[in-house]
């Protein structure tokens, strides 16, 4: 009779045992899969980050050139009417010396 009491719950306890730590090793399988995903998640989330700044950057980069540019255009524009002023300047000056020894 004990055989008979003993045996079933000997292996419903071994059973037991054997489905918990299955489910332990479920859980930490578990545990590694949601960390995993999270890294990737995260990694996915820095990716976007850095091409987002590469392409701002890039952005950046093409306004500053057309701004730089614009800047030497004037500037060129500026030497231009400068040497202009002066080429009328002296013409100018001619102008009054012929005046005044004509008088």
């Amino acid at each position: 009779m004990l055989e008979t009491l003993l045996f079933p719950v000997i292996a419903s306890f071994f059973t037991a045992l054997g489905m918990k730590i299955l489910e332990w090793n479920k859980d930490k399988a578990t545990i590694k899969s949601t960390e995993i995903d999270n890294e990737i998640k995260s990694a996915t989330f820095y990716q976007n980050l850095l091409d987002d700044m590469s392409k701002r950057l890039e952005e950046s980069i093409v306004a500053i050139e057309k701004r730089d540019l614009r800047i030497k255009e004037r500037d060129d524009r500026i030497e231009h009417l400068i040497e202009e002023m002066e080429i009328l300047t002296g013409e100018l000056r001619k102008y009054k010396q012929l005046n005044g020894k004509q008088e």
